[in-house]
């Protein structure tokens, strides 16, 4: 794809892979730039396999002319070769922060240390600009031609790339990874509509963004307990069962799976998924 496809955007050279970016966004698009290139060298040679991708990191003036997704801020690839991620702190991104008022004071406290602004606010960019990891994992398998048979464990296998990426590259960001999704997980689900795994892949992506939130930070919750438990090995054989494996129908046989072939930390979000 050539710039002419992106004209109003600049193009940001020195990069592996295309990479453009929207006025007055330049130093945070260098660094998801540089953090995705070094995502996909890392998880290229875990996986034997580098997806062709350009990435668009934009302002909220050019989010409605290259992105899918109606609210700014919210990471995604609108096809399988273009990953599109925000330039700026968002009111989305603020928006997702369970309200302080109802949570421990020492979730609050570590939401501040990590998050926290001089002014006594939270940020939750530093998380946020993490997922263009999460979103280059999708390219990988997408491109790649890997089955999931569950909507879930699509989107476990990205956020386990996106741990095994920041535990093994950026170690320093894992605080910043960690804290935000378990307050998200510790707030609990009461407040939302849907819950249980089978409502998500019955509404899946029709979902509310705020419910399907809560779903990602389960899953982030659950990706750091799964690396903790058996390390990039269970993301490697993640990849390799369902590059060959058929589609599974039946929850008891993809348990089964999970734990003889994967881990069984892995099958564990199946059989022990909150409900």
């Amino acid at each position: 794809m050539s710039a002419n496809s992106f004209p109003l955007l600049q193009e940001l050279t020195g990069f592996a892979f295309p990479v453009y970016t929207s006025f007055g966004t330049h130093a945070r698009a260098e660094i998801i730039a540089t953090r995705t290139q070094q995502a996909q060298q890392y998880l290229g040679a875990i996986f034997g396999f580098e997806p062709q991708l350009h990435l668009l990191v934009l302002a909220p003036q050019d989010w409605e002319g290259y992105s899918t997704f109606p609210t700014y801020g919210m990471p995604h690839c609108p096809n399988r070769r273009t990953l599109v991620v925000a330039g700026e702190n968002n009111q989305f991104w603020d928006s997702m922060t369970p309200p302080l008022d109802q949570l421990p004071p020492l979730i609050v406290a570590t939401l501040r240390a990590t998050y926290g602004l001089p002014n006594g606010e939270i940020e939750l960019s530093p998380f946020f600009d993490l997922l263009a990891v999460h979103e280059l994992a999708h390219l990988f398998h997408q491109q790649a031609g890997l089955r999931f048979p569950r909507i879930w464990l699509m989107e476990l296998f990205c956020n386990l790339a996106l741990h095994a990426y920041v535990a093994n590259v950026e170690a320093e960001q894992l605080a910043a990874l960690e804290i935000f999704p378990q307050a998200v997980a510790d707030y609990g689900y009461a407040h939302l509509e849907h819950h249980r795994l089978g409502d998500l892949e019955r509404l899946y992506p029709k979902i509310a963004a705020h419910n399907f939130h809560w779903y990602q930070a389960m899953w982030h919750v659950a990706a750091q307990e799964i690396y903790d438990a058996g390390g990039v090995e269970v993301l490697m054989r993640l990849w390799k069962t369902f590059l060959r494996t058929p589609y599974i129908h039946s929850n008891d046989k993809l348990a089964q799976l999970l734990s003889e072939q994967v881990h069984p930390q892995v099958a564990r979000v199946l059989t022990e998924w909150p409900v």
